[in-house]
């Protein structure tokens, strides 16, 4: 999406440290994923990127977006802040 979009420099905060392993090429994605990985890595290619590690704990936001993920049954992308995440961001 980012690239899509144009956004040639992105940082990425995970709250998985298995996704920035894998990022990082120290780790395999399950094999269900390899594929659309693979297409990511080669796009990632030509982007300036960096994926870091966050716990859970120390970023709400993150927190509040995963769980939204995990109950949501649809792909969402939002181009301002949704509604649900104004209040952490106002303290």
């Amino acid at each position: 999406m980012a690239h899509k979009k144009c956004w040639n420099c992105i940082w990425l905060e995970c709250d998985s440290s298995l996704v920035v392993d894998i990022s990082k090429g120290k780790g395999s994605p399950p094999w269900m994923l390899l594929n659309k990985w693979l297409k990511c890595r080669d796009i990632l290619a030509s982007m300036d990127y960096k994926v870091t590690h966050i716990f859970r704990e120390d970023n709400v936001c993150a927190d509040r977006l995963a769980n939204y993920g995990i109950s949501s049954n649809c792909f969402t992308f939002w181009d301002t802040i949704p509604q649900f995440l104004l209040y952490e961001l106002m303290c």
